[in-house]
């Protein structure tokens, strides 16, 4: 008798402890990652450009790994909240994606967008541009365009290395910068 009931006392604290835990997740979504989902442009607000593809989000570090794989610990070591991705595709087929990571903090973010590993090997510094800025000029075939601005690191990659497809990068940026009050 005493056996079950110390069985029936561990089942029901496990109950009660996944239900305390299933709560906090579900609950937390939502919040966490409509700061970041409103900051996406929307199609056709940057001329010509549409979403492609689904939006990929993450809340938490099992979302992020799924996504990125073993580099969400690099994100995860600085703070890592919440994330969201989205493709577009603009004229001519050119594709470009979005990036924008909920760092927690603008410490975290600043920490971030410092670390060796998200630093380019070439890169340009842009002003006017989120808090810091920069032009990844390191790969042969496309631009990146990263800013921090508050607790936000965004990472914005046109798979266009000319002129013009650099301006369209900075045009999302400067419009996901306008957006983050």
């Amino acid at each position: 008798m005493r056996r079950a009931l110390n069985g029936l006392l561990i089942f029901a604290v496990s109950i009660l402890l996944l239900g305390i835990a299933l709560g906090e997740h579900v609950s937390e979504r939502p919040e966490k990652l409509l700061g970041a989902m409103r900051l996406l442009p929307m199609d056709d607000d940057i001329r010509g450009w549409k979403r492609s593809e689904k939006l990929l989000k993450a809340s938490n570090q099992e979302d992020l790994y799924r996504i990125f794989n073993g580099v969400a610990s690099l994100y995860i070591r600085h703070g890592f909240r919440s994330f969201v991705g989205q493709s577009y595709k603009g004229p001519k087929g050119v594709e470009l994606e979005v990036y924008i990571f909920n760092q927690g903090t603008p410490q975290n973010a600043q920490d971030l967008y410092e670390d060796p590993f998200t630093k380019p090997s070439r890169s340009k510094e842009i002003t006017n541009l989120g808090e810091k800025a920069r032009i990844d000029e390191s790969t042969l075939f496309h631009y990146g365009v990263e800013f921090i601005q508050k607790h936000f690191y965004v990472r914005v990659i046109i798979q266009d290395k000319t002129e013009g497809g650099l301006n369209v990068a900075i045009l999302f940026a400067s419009h996901i910068a306008a957006q983050i009050k």
